[in-house]
């Protein structure tokens, strides 16, 4: 909450996005317990999501079903803070492009906390390292560090159909990064991500601070010799 705060007193209002998968739901249900309790008004909390699948926002697979189940309905947030992907209707590229022009409006300058997940192969968001990317005008480009643009419709035969995600661009020029990683299978990927493997997507996302939050599991032998236990009250 201490980033959320900072940016309420500095700037008025908390720009946040917030990543999907299954890892971040007990950290959301702590974030939502937080501002409940302490008051923070929720329409100064604007709400933005890292990556999409290309499903509508009720099925079981949407992260922002997920976000909504276990935050955005629990504090109330208001329609208008809460940028959608709106996936699942039309095309994916044109998808990309408009939530793009909307992210950029609605954020109005770095986000001040991004959530970011990743994968036993690395990827964060929809990064994945076999992806390609899809941009305006028919261009496709492979996955890197430097993809242009804000946001992109991604493709990947590891995501098994159509992902959207923000780009590179966005998520370094965050305020705050917080990788939540859980799960003895990621070990090895987290170890290059923290030594910046260029061929770990994970290791290209940095904000101005970048903060990794893991289980032990997910350490593997480094357990003993990295960071403190922290537990959700």
């Amino acid at each position: 909450m201490a980033g959320i705060h900072e940016a309420l007193l500095n700037r008025g209002r908390a720009v946040i996005v917030l990543a999907g998968g299954n890892t971040p739901r007990e950290t959301y249900r702590f974030l939502a317990r937080g501002v409940a309790e302490q008051k923070v008004p929720a329409d100064r909390l604007v709400w933005l999501f890292g990556d999409e699948r290309w499903v509508p926002v009720s099925d079981p697979q949407s992260n922002e079903g997920m976000a909504r189940a276990c935050l955005l309905d629990a504090i109330s947030a208001p329609a208008s803070t809460v940028i959608s992907w709106g996936a699942g209707r039309g095309e994916p590229v044109d998808c990309a492009s408009r939530y793009a022009l909307n992210a950029r409006e609605a954020m109005g300058g770095p986000a001040d906390l991004v959530f970011l997940g990743m994968g036993a192969d690395g990827h964060t968001a929809s990064l994945f390292p076999d992806a390609t990317v899809h941009l305006p005008a028919g261009r496709s480009v492979a996955v890197g560090p430097e993809i242009p643009g804000f946001a992109a419709a991604v493709s990947s035969p590891t995501a098994r159909g159509w992902r959207l995600t923000l780009c590179p661009e966005a998520l370094n020029a965050a305020r705050a990064v917080m990788f939540l990683v859980s799960g003895n299978e990621k070990a090895a990927a987290l170890r290059r991500a923290r030594a910046g493997d260029r061929a770990t997507p994970a290791a290209w996302i940095r904000g101005s601070t970048t903060l990794f939050m893991v289980t032990r599991s997910a350490l593997g032998p480094e357990a003993p010799d990295f960071g403190r236990e922290i537990r959700h009250a």
